[in-house]
């Protein structure tokens, strides 16, 4: 059971073969988010598990390095079973700052 953190340049090779979670508010999702991503708030995650697919990449993520959810999504997901799990550490704030 383990997920991998990840950085900017190996999200961006990976982001089209995965599913990429914000586990970010609704409210922030909406103000803004990664172009892409489904916002599934942490919260609301281990209720919705069912909807994740099992045999593709999953990359979550949420506003930045010093926001925990995605760390604590990453874990919860690899104790379910997950096994193909990525954190995007830097989150939305690293993707802005480098993607423009």
């Amino acid at each position: 059971m383990s997920y991998k953190a990840i950085g900017y340049e190996d999200f961006v090779h990976l982001k089209d073969k995965a599913l990429v979670v914000d586990v970010r508010s609704p409210e922030q999702y909406e103000k803004e988010h990664i172009p892409g991503a489904v916002n599934l708030p942490l919260d609301q995650l281990e209720e919705k598990l069912d909807q994740l697919p099992r045999d593709k990449p999953i990359v979550v993520y949420c506003g930045s390095s010093r926001c925990t959810a995605s760390l604590k999504a990453a874990r919860l997901l690899s104790e379910k079973g997950f096994t193909n799990i990525y954190r995007y550490v830097g989150g939305l704030a690293d993707w802005k700052a480098r993607s423009s």
